[in-house]
C-alpha cells in the first residue's frame, strides 16, 4: 500500500510542477509548445497536401490555462487526502 501512494504522490506532484511550470510560463515555455504545436500542424497539413491555412487549437494562453488547470489538479489531488487525514 505504502509503494502505491509513493507512486501516485510522486505521480501528482510531477504533475503539478509541470502544470506550475507551464502556467507560470517559466522559460517561455508556454510560448514554446505554441510554436511546437503551430510546427506540428504546418508538418501535418503539409503531408496532407493542404496548401491553405490551418485551424489554430492552442494559443500560449490556452496552454497557460491547461497548465494551470493542471497544477491545481495535481496538487489538489495530493492536498485534499492529506488535509482530510489530518483532520480527521
Amino acid at each position: 500500500m505504502f509503494v502505491v501512494i509513493l507512486l501516485l504522490l510522486t505521480f501528482f506532484l510531477t504533475g503539478g510542477v509541470c502544470g506550475l511550470w507551464v502556467a507560470l510560463n517559466v522559460k517561455d515555455s508556454a510560448v514554446r509548445l505554441e510554436r511546437w504545436h503551430l510546427r506540428n500542424l504546418d508538418l501535418r497539413a503539409q503531408a496532407a497536401g493542404h496548401l491553405g491555412p490551418h485551424g489554430r487549437i492552442l494559443t500560449a494562453t490556452g496552454f497557460r490555462v491547461v497548465g494551470g488547470a493542471l497544477a491545481l489538479l495535481g496538487f489538489g489531488m495530493i492536498l485534499a487526502p492529506l488535509t482530510a487525514a489530518l483532520l480527521g
